[in-house]
């Protein structure tokens, strides 16, 4: 292989680390050469040539001397111009050399540095975790009942782009399904955008009525024809599964081999305290509660719209499976049930996620520190809420002070369960009604 070759390589980066630093030793060798040389032979003073042809015409020296004097002057110049010419190609090599390395290794890292970074690595040496893997698990928690992930494989591709890989892993199916895409400078796009879709607003009866927070929904349903002046033979439940009636068909109508995500409707809004004495009894896997996150505005007689209040916003409040994510346990207390990834080989340091959240103050713990992680992560939430207003660091810092005087009320749940599961939840009298969505 030829030198140029070799150099050629090396601009390429594909030397192996040795060869590499010879190269780059060769480079500098040959930089303090010239230096030397340019300072050794400095181009000569004209004034000396010429006061030294005119001291041989007043001699009267002959012309061929004269000539002679001529022709080193010139050839001193050549010389000199030749050395100039010489050093900055030399210098020209050396700063392209620079260019290209800089653009090889380091601008890729600069320009990733003004946008989200997932795969910011938030573990140790030992056990590396991408950062959006913790993000994920904090927003999908939050946002995407039965749907939780909280492993994201991340491949950075430079300037902004990586190609990631959401892992599912735990399943109620049998299946697991990954999901992958890419983030190219702070844009997300997954290759498939039916996995990770958020709940209809309408998924739970209280997104589409008004009435009083103590009542039962039928008694809110005639708040709702009063408050909106809708005729007696019109629909006023909007909720996603219809009426009762027509949400009992629907599960009956369901297939007894697959599992479904089931958003139940309470029929009255309970404390936290309420609702997990009642949801413990239940035979349930993973349950994941809707939360009312903001004040009610009460109108005459008290009547309230919960329509512009009810953001299907919300916690898992008996998690099916622990993750090992480190995080600010001060900043962040009893954000993520599990251990942090230091504390993963001692079974003592996991958390006992049923025993933890039996308790308001653990679980509001909990909730106001996953809000307060999401509000903290602007350039995820912007990617992630790109087309969404509401959930801006305000919103949510709104929504924690709201948990903080108010507690915990929730208005539904789900659970991902199989068909006579949820028929038997829906002879409940604590449930009004249904709505389902196959598991994928």
């Amino acid at each position: 292989m030829t030198y140029r070759e070799l150099l050629e390589l090396y601009k390429t980066g594909e030397l192996e680390l040795e060869q590499r630093k010879k190269v780059e030793k060769d480079i500098e060798r040959q930089e303090a050469i010239s230096d030397y040389l340019y300072e050794q032979e400095d181009i000569p003073e004209l004034n000396d040539i010429f006061e030294e042809k005119a001291a041989a015409e007043k001699n009267n020296k002959r012309n061929d001397d004269i000539e002679d004097i001529d022709t080193k002057f010139i050839e001193m110049v050549n010389r000199s111009i030749r050395r100039a010419f010489r050093r900055m190609g030399l210098t020209i090599l050396a700063a392209a050399c620079v260019l290209i390395l800089f653009v090889q290794f380091c601008l890729p890292t600069i320009v990733s540095c003004f946008y989200y970074n997932p795969a910011k690595n938030i573990g140790d040496k030992d056990y590396a975790i991408s950062k959006m893997s913790r993000d994920m698990a904090v927003y999908s928690e939050v946002f995407l009942p039965g749907k939780r992930r909280g492993s994201v494989q991340v491949e950075a591709k430079g300037y902004g782009n990586y190609n990631i890989t959401v892992n599912q892993t735990s399943s109620f199916t049998g299946s697991l399904t990954d999901v992958s895409g890419e983030i190219t400078r702070g844009e997300l796009r997954y290759y498939d955008n039916n996995i990770f879709k958020k709940p209809a607003t309408n998924v739970f009866v209280y997104g589409s009525i008004a009435g009083k927070e103590e009542n039962t929904v039928e008694e809110n349903l005639k708040y709702t024809r009063k408050y909106f002046d809708v005729k007696d033979d019109e629909e006023i439940n909007l909720c996603a599964a219809g009426s009762k009636e027509e949400s009992l068909k629907t599960l009956q109508e369901l297939d007894e081999r697959k599992m479904y995500i089931g958003y139940v409707s309470l029929d009255k809004i309970m404390s936290y305290a309420d609702f997990k004495k009642y949801v413990d009894k239940q035979d349930l896997a993973e349950v994941w509660c809707a939360v009312q996150v903001a004040e009610l505005e009460k109108e005459e007689e008290g009547v309230v719209n919960f329509q512009s209040n009810i953001p299907n916003i919300g916690f898992v409040c008996n998690p099916s499976y622990n993750t090992a994510i480190k995080w600010d346990e001060k900043k962040y207390p009893n954000l993520l049930p599990g251990c942090e990834t230091q504390d993963m080989g001692n079974e003592d340091e996991w958390d006992d996620p049923e025993e933890n959240l039996k308790s308001e103050s653990n679980a509001r713990q909990h909730f106001v520190s996953l809000l307060n992680y999401l509000s903290n992560q602007k350039k995820f939430l912007a990617m992630m809420e790109k087309d969404n207003s509401n959930y801006t660091t305000k919103e949510l810092k709104e929504m924690v002070s709201y948990i903080k005087k108010n507690g915990i009320k929730v208005y539904g749940f789900t659970t991902i369960a199989d068909k006579e599961t949820l028929l038997k939840l829906s002879k409940q009298s604590e449930v009004y009604e249904i709505y389902t969505e196959e598991v994928r």
